[in-house]
C-alpha cells in the first residue's frame, strides 16, 4: 500500500463516493445505537450490541487485517474496509431476521455502486488518454518516444483501484515530452487491444496491464502473460513503487531528461 498519505489528503473522502460509503459501512451499527427503542422492536430482535454482533464484527476486523495488505494506496484500503463493512452489514440485519432491513440496505448498496462510482483523479496528471484504434501504429511511427501504456477498462475495480497509482507515477516522471504517460480504453477498443495480446473478459486477469514500449517495440508489461495469454504472476500486486523499480521508470526519466537537454543544447 502507497505510504503517501497526509491530511490534507483527507479531503477527497468528502466526495459522495466515499463519504456515503463510510455511512453505509456503518449502518448497521449507528441505526440500532441511534434509533429510538420504541421503534427498534419493530427491525431488530435485541435493542443493544449483542455478542453475535460482536463476533461478526471481529471476524470483519479479521478479514480486513489480512485483505489489507493487497490494497495499492490508502484509498484502495478505505474501499476495501468499506466493501467488507457492508457485507457485515447484511449478515448482521439477516441474523436479526430483519428482511425487509437487508433488502433496503441492499437497494442502497447498489445505487451507490451503480452511480457513485470511484472518482476519477482531477487536476494535471500527465496522462495522455489515447482515444483512437491505432496506438500500434502511434507506438511504431517514432521509436525516438518512450511509452508508458495503461491498458484499462472502465468497468473493471481493479482498473479504478489503480488510477491513482498511475497519476502518482505520471505526475512524478510525465512531464518530458518523449516519455508519454498513456491510458487506453481496451473495452472501447476491444480490435487494437488484441492486437496488444488484452484480455477483456470479465473474469480478465490482465486488467489493468502496464507496458514499456522503446524504439518501437514492447519492452516488458506487467503482468506478465505465457505464449497463451495466461497471466503468469497472479498475485503481483502493482503499486508505484514496484512499477518505478521494476520498468526502471527514474532511470528512464533521467536519460531521457539528458537527451532532451544535450539537443537543446546544440540547437543554441
Amino acid at each position: 500500500m502507497s505510504s503517501q498519505f497526509s491530511l490534507s489528503n483527507l479531503r477527497i473522502l468528502l466526495h459522495p463516493h466515499y463519504s456515503i460509503n463510510i455511512f453505509l459501512s456503518v449502518f448497521y451499527v449507528l441505526l440500532k445505537q441511534l434509533i429510538p427503542k420504541s421503534y427498534s422492536s419493530y427491525i431488530f430482535l435485541n435493542n443493544e450490541i449483542t455478542t453475535q454482533d460482536t463476533q461478526v464484527l471481529l471476524l470483519l476486523a479479521t478479514i480486513i487485517t489480512i485483505r489489507g495488505r493487497k490494497a495499492l494506496t490508502w484509498l484502495h484500503y478505505v474501499d476495501n474496509v468499506c466493501k467488507y463493512s457492508k457485507m457485515a452489514n447484511c449478515l448482521l440485519f439477516y441474523r436479526e431476521q430483519s428482511y425487509v432491513s437487508l433488502i433496503f440496505y441492499a437497494v442502497l448498496c447498489f445505487l451507490h455502486f451503480l452511480f457513485l462510482a470511484t472518482p476519477e483523479p482531477t487536476g494535471k496528471t500527465n496522462i495522455l488518454y489515447y482515444r483512437a484504434n491505432n496506438l500500434d501504429n502511434e507506438i511504431h511511427a517514432d521509436p525516438r518516444l518512450t511509452w508508458f501504456v495503461c491498458f484499462y477498462a472502465p468497468w473493471s475495480p481493479p482498473c479504478q483501484n489503480f488510477a491513482s497509482v498511475f497519476v502518482d507515477l505520471a505526475t512524478r516522471f510525465g512531464d518530458l515530452k518523449t516519455f508519454k504517460f498513456v491510458k487506453f480504453d481496451v473495452n472501447r477498443y476491444q480490435a487494437e487491444g488484441a492486437k496488444f495480446k488484452i484480455d477483456t473478459s470479465t473474469f480478465s486477469n490482465q486488467l489493468p496491464t502496464v507496458a514499456l514500449f522503446q524504439d518501437g517495440k514492447e519492452v516488458k508489461r506487467r503482468p506478465q502473460i505465457d505464449v497463451k495469454g495466461r497471466v503468469l504472476d497472479k498475485s503481483r500486486l502493482l503499486t508505484a513503487d514496484y512499477l518505478i523499480n521494476e520498468f526502471g521508470l527514474a532511470e528512464i526519466y533521467t536519460r531521457e531528461a539528458n537527451k532532451i537537454k544535450a539537443n537543446n543544447k546544440k540547437e543554441q
